[in-house]
């Protein structure tokens, strides 16, 4: 994936295997990043936020939640708030990528990681790429683009 280059509805040009949900969960002020196992198939070993492929037809809202619960273990009761962000088209991969992002704010840091992932940091965002974490090229944009839309003053 590649960075936003706008905010947009999803495009009819756009595949449907082309879909992403991407959630930023954060806590106390410190953001959530998992460190992708080797055993996955695109961006093993660099961190990034809870993110999953959307079928056609899947409503994103409800599979993001899905995806939560089986990257973190932690489930909605989990969760202070929730809220959906916006929807962003990120170019690469020889086309677009629709993103559907939220932000929520988890009750407690403990998370149950599966096998996508091998580490999990709670970090806060200004120091996310310290410490030898190398994280995935879309999600710095992918967090000022969510953060911009949602706090307009930050």
């Amino acid at each position: 994936m590649g960075v936003p280059s706008s905010r947009s509805e999803c495009p009819a040009s756009v595949r449907h295997d082309r879909r992403v949900v991407a959630l930023l969960l954060q806590n106390r002020g410190r953001l959530c990043l998992l460190r992708r196992s080797s055993r996955v198939a695109s961006d093993a070993g660099m961190w990034h936020c809870i993110t999953g492929f959307l079928d056609s037809g899947v409503d994103p809202e409800r599979h993001v939640l899905i995806e939560l619960a089986e990257e973190t273990g932690l489930l909605r009761c989990d969760l202070s708030d929730f809220a959906a962000g916006p929807v962003l088209t990120l170019p690469g991969g020889g086309g677009d990528w629709v993103v559907h992002v939220y932000v929520a704010t988890a009750r407690h840091q403990r998370v149950r990681l599966n096998w996508e992932h091998e580490d999990v940091c709670w970090v806060p965002w200004a120091h996310a790429a310290g410490e030898g974490r190398v994280l995935v090229p879309w999600l710095s944009t992918l967090v000022a683009e969510t953060l911009s839309q949602i706090n307009p003053c930050t």
